[in-house]
């Protein structure tokens, strides 16, 4: 039910078994009940470092309700409200099981077909996959919003596009919604040596954008790229941003940063962590 899915050479009817499944997804009640014990389980998962239970755990910054959420509505026509239903009610369940962390949804942040900021979306299938940015943060039980920048797969490197992107769903976050606004996942694909400077522009943009949203007090507070490679559990790819390289300097350079206007920010005694954000869906 979430993320892309490969769609070449896909007979139609294989493509349109799999949308009918994502949109299942969110309707079956055998499917809703798997997925409660699954919350269930982790919530209540114990941290064998320090002995906490994870909805009593400190070290825990939020929980993504689900990864990158699919329901096509080019196909199921009422796939935008079953989205925005299951949204609301695990959102609300989670919740109830742990009221001591933050909930977001875990999406892109693409507008739907009808929505003003359509224009906006990266590509011309973004309005049809069941997210609508707005709706989809507007519950009491979201406490805020996320958004993704893929460059590769959308077909989008231009660094016009990136800006626009985080900028407008900025405006939309601080007008509409008055929720934080958090850039979840970026990153850019390393395939040849030239691309390592482009990867770099990728990130320095994304560090100027939040650093300047974090200096004016706006609603964008922070970024998470994707993704740190570890010799404790590696998965090589086009991503994996190493110790090592040019990339990861800036990171660390932007970390600095952040870190002083954290300092500049607190009204209090601020603790050191380093909370994280743990997603509940596939």
């Amino acid at each position: 039910a979430g993320g892309d899915y490969n769609q070449d050479n896909l007979e139609q009817d294989v493509k349109n078994y799999i949308v009918e499944r994502h949109s299942l997804f969110y309707t079956d009640e055998g499917t809703r009940e798997i997925y409660r014990d699954y919350v269930r389980t982790l919530v209540n998962r114990v941290n064998v470092f320090n002995g906490r239970t994870y909805r009593d755990d400190p070290a825990i910054l939020a929980w993504n309700l689900i990864n990158e959420p699919r329901c096509e509505t080019w196909l199921i026509k009422d796939c935008e409200r079953k989205l925005q239903d299951w949204i609301e009610s695990e959102s609300a369940f989670v919740k109830s099981l742990d009221p001591n962390h933050l909930v977001t949804v875990g999406e892109e942040g693409f507008w739907s077909a009808d929505s003003p900021n359509e224009y906006a979306n990266p590509t011309w299938w973004a309005k049809a996959m069941g997210q609508n940015f707005r709706l989809n943060h507007m519950p009491d039980s979201i406490d805020f919003a996320t958004i993704h920048i893929w460059p590769d797969t959308w077909s989008r490197p231009e660094a016009s596009f990136q800006k626009s992107w985080i900028l407008e769903h900025m405006e939309e976050a601080e007008e509409i919604l008055g929720k934080p606004l958090l850039l979840e996942e970026f990153g850019k694909a390393v395939r040849s040596a030239e691309d390592t400077e482009k990867r770099n522009d990728v990130f320095s943009a994304a560090h100027e954008l939040v650093e300047d949203s974090v200096r004016e007090n706006r609603a964008l507070k922070g970024s998470l790229f994707w993704n740190w490679e570890t010799d404790l559990i590696r998965s090589p790819g086009a991503y994996e941003v190493n110790a090592g390289d040019p990339t990861f300097q800036l990171i660390e350079e932007h970390t600095k940063r952040m870190e002083e206007l954290r300092k500049q920010k607190c009204a209090f005694k601020c603790e050191a962590s380093k909370p994280q954000v743990f997603q509940l869906g596939p």
